[in-house]
């Protein structure tokens, strides 16, 4: 199968410059999750990881960040009890280790682990096809707090790809004051075409087919821009078009 014929997740695919083929048996895998679990695996997680590739390319375009294969989602977690939260029965003096299933308890399928353990990314079994994804960063328990990350499942794994080159090899800009960078939005809606959307704030922008790419992030109230480019003439190109809006 070629990336342009996936559904969902074409564009993602397309961009990490592979050509996926589906796996027989990650997809007697899924079909067995949905028997023991009897939730049916939405069609774009189901269409991702049912690539012979496709935990691996995630786990590629990330920070060294721990991808679930699909052997391996929907198995049942571990976490201490009682839980760091001060709240312990007073005859109980250690943390025993307790099997929790997130899928059954919460209707959430455990996905993504940060590579030191800072945050665990699930995506919800709300019915959709393409369902949101959220984000803990209390582990997988029950008490567990979970934030919305993404609208989309294949938004987050687009972002993911799209990201990673930015991240990696981008050139940082600090943006004038602390404020809104109203005039590199302005720039950016005339000239470029947005990105993949989460819902953390962050916002992309790209032109020359995704050759050129602006990251603006906000950290501690301030700004930040990333640029990147395919080639040294883009990245000139993009540098002098973002250029004008910092200090």
């Amino acid at each position: 199968m070629r990336a342009g014929t996936l559904r969902f997740h074409g564009r993602a695919a397309e961009l990490a410059g592979l050509d996926l083929e589906m796996s027989k048996e990650a997809e007697a895998v899924l079909d067995r999750f949905e028997s023991v679990h009897g939730h049916v695996v939405p069609a774009s997680v189901r269409e991702w990881f049912a690539l012979a590739q496709g935990a691996a390319v995630l786990r590629k375009f990330s920070n060294d960040d721990m991808v679930y294969d699909a052997e391996r989602l929907g198995r049942a977690e571990v976490y201490y009890w009682p839980e760091d939260n001060g709240d312990w029965p007073d005859d109980v003096e250690e943390q025993e280790e307790r099997p929790f299933d997130p899928v059954g308890s919460l209707g959430l399928l455990p996905f993504m682990v940060e590579n030191q353990g800072v945050w665990v990314m699930a995506v919800r079994l709300d019915g959709s096809e393409d369902p949101p994804v959220v984000i803990s960063f209390d582990d997988v328990t029950p008490s567990a707090v979970w934030q919305p990350q993404a609208d989309r499942f294949s938004d987050l794994v687009h972002a993911r790809i799209w990201d990673a080159p930015v991240h990696l090899h981008g050139r940082q800009l600090t943006l004038a004051g602390g404020g809104e960078p109203s005039a590199l939005l302005e720039v950016l809606r005339q000239d470029f075409t947005p990105g993949p959307p989460t819902v953390d704030g962050t916002q992309r922008h790209s032109r020359d087919g995704d050759r050129q790419r602006v990251l603006l992030e906000q950290w501690r109230g301030q700004w930040h821009a990333t640029v990147w480019a395919a080639d040294e003439a883009g990245l000139a190109a993009l540098t002098a078009a973002v250029d004008p809006t910092t200090d």
